[in-house]
């Protein structure tokens, strides 16, 4: 008679990511997101080209002609789609009738943490977007583009090190 062995459920082993990214609105998480680099380069941590990689991402002025970066440029470009939707070419608006909206002085704020711990980290103002940052502000199409960027730039061979 041939008896079958009961072998138990192997559990599966939840790897824990060592690399995250987190978008503040106020302190409060609007996205946060974990994720692998492969060939990390310790070096990244204490380089200019972190630096620059955050301006890359969530700079408001950057380089000679004051671009934006990849999170500024998308509410720009998610405020002009908002403005042109809301836009009522038959509506004549007198000028003493416009009141601007007060501004309330909401800060974005950008981290990147390697094991839990803050390696660099950046912020910028809400005040020149349209956009209700507690509402309407969905991240999600960029999320890779921001993801890429961060690899690429923390798993490259060389760095200019700043020596603090």
């Amino acid at each position: 008679m041939a008896t079958t062995e009961k072998q138990a459920p192997v559990a599966k082993k939840i790897e824990e990511q060592r690399f995250e990214f987190v978008l503040y609105i106020n302190n409060n998480i609007i996205c946060q997101r974990y994720f692998h680099i492969f060939d990390f380069n310790e070096d990244s941590i204490k380089s200019l080209e972190l630096k620059e990689m955050m301006g890359e991402i969530a700079g408001m002025n950057n380089g000679k002609f004051g671009t934006l970066g990849i999170i500024p440029n998308y509410l720009k470009e998610k405020s002009m789609q908002y403005l042109w939707d809301s836009y009522n070419p038959y509506f004549n608006q007198a000028d003493e009738t416009y009141k601007a909206p007060a501004k309330k002085g909401d800060m974005f704020q950008f981290e990147v943490k390697v094991d839990k711990r803050v390696v660099a980290a950046t912020q910028f103002s809400n005040e020149f977007f349209t956009l209700n940052p507690k509402v309407s502000v969905d991240i999600r199409e960029i999320i890779p583009t921001i993801m890429s960027e961060i690899r690429q730039t923390m798993s490259r061979k060389n760095y200019s090190i700043v020596e603090f």
